[in-house]
């Protein structure tokens, strides 16, 4: 590029530098300022309003700003223990299920995720006790060989009958049934640590 060009000297532009205007001048609110406030910050925590400081008293400002004055020791630990989770409600695993009444939902849905739709017919099922078998009992149940509706009971009497049928101490030391036995211990301890019976 020719910088000497006759070109090049033509589309030089020189910016224009107005002076601001004292009027549209913003003053500082710190007590005692006349400097330009150039810097927001807000009023407090629950006000839309915002101060305008320079930037040596929005820096005093920050960090002596305090988003709890004003607030109870229970309002700042009820939002502490709220800001572990995103203020976004919780509950414990297994602590409700999303069964269907006649009116409709029996949780509460806050975030209207379930709100669109029910489950389809036939997948919750339930025992004759009318708690909820989940689908890992169900599992387990089929490999006692038993129905979604069975008892603890029937669970129990079922377990027994194939412990004798498949043990090799009971069937005559017949060993080729152990994976079988293995799979019918294993679907008992999950019913019995699952709460099923």
């Amino acid at each position: 590029m020719n910088l000497n060009s006759k070109y090049f000297d033509m589309i030089r532009m020189s910016r224009r530098r107005e002076p601001i205007a004292e009027a549209n001048r913003r003053v500082c609110d710190w007590p005692d300022c006349d400097e330009t406030a150039a810097y927001p910050a807000p009023a407090g925590p629950r006000q839309s309003q915002q101060r305008q400081f320079c930037f040596e008293h929005v820096r005093q400002y920050n960090q002596s700003y305090d988003f709890f004055e004003g607030l109870s020791d229970e309002d700042i630990e009820a939002y502490r223990r709220g800001a572990t989770t995103g203020h976004r409600p919780t509950w414990s695993m297994g602590a409700r299920w999303a069964i269907p009444d006649a009116g409709g939902w029996r949780i509460s849905d806050p975030l209207e995720i379930m709100g669109h739709a029910g489950p389809v017919a036939g997948e919750l099922r339930r025992r004759a006790d009318g708690t909820h078998v989940t689908s890992g009992q169900r599992r387990a149940l089929q490999v006692l060989d038993l129905e979604d509706t069975a008892s603890a009971k029937d669970v129990k009497q079922r377990f027994k009958q194939l412990v004798k049928k498949y043990h090799p101490d009971t069937n005559g030391g017949d060993r080729r049934h152990e994976a079988r036995l293995q799979k019918v211990i294993k679907a008992h301890d999950f019913l019995k640590a699952s709460g099923f019976c």
